[in-house]
């Protein structure tokens, strides 16, 4: 008499879990990888968007100041002066703090001569990474005229 062998089914249950775990894993690794892209990407916007709103600021009161540190500190409250330099410290969250808690820090250098009003724009975040730089020029002017030397 022939003897017939029945197969267990637990033997294909069992492959068929290990493949559906690989297929989980695979696709919660990738999720994983694009929710820390997208965090990277909304932080290097929110970078990009204080950046842009300071520099506009800087911008806006050089162009309608005398270009003079001083008079630059007393229109942006907050930064520390050194001869023709400015230091202003942020910390993560973009808001002004102290030395030591700062993430961010914007340098701001004057120079120019009796004709322009220039000042270079240094963004940094920690202590060595620039993130964005930039001079900004505007002619000096006398009772809305260009003052000529």
């Amino acid at each position: 008499m022939k003897k017939i062998t029945t197969h267990s089914k637990s033997g294909l249950f069992l492959m068929e879990m290990i493949f559906s775990l690989l297929i989980l894993s695979l696709a919660a690794a990738a999720c994983i990888r694009i929710f820390a892209a997208a965090d990277r990407v909304q932080r290097e916007a929110r970078e990009w968007n204080h950046i842009q709103e300071l520099t506009t600021t800087a911008g806006e009161i050089l162009e309608g100041s005398d270009g003079k540190p001083d008079t630059f500190l007393e229109l942006m409250e907050g930064g520390t002066q050194k001869e023709n330099t400015l230091t202003y410290l942020y910390d993560r969250a973009w808001t002004p703090c102290s030395p030591g808690q700062e993430s961010y820090t914007l340098t701001v250098s004057f120079s120019g001569d009796s004709r322009i009003k220039e000042a270079s724009l240094v963004f940094l975040k920690g202590e060595q990474q620039e993130l964005y730089s930039i001079t900004l020029c505007f002619p000096r002017m006398n009772n809305g005229k260009e003052v000529s030397s």
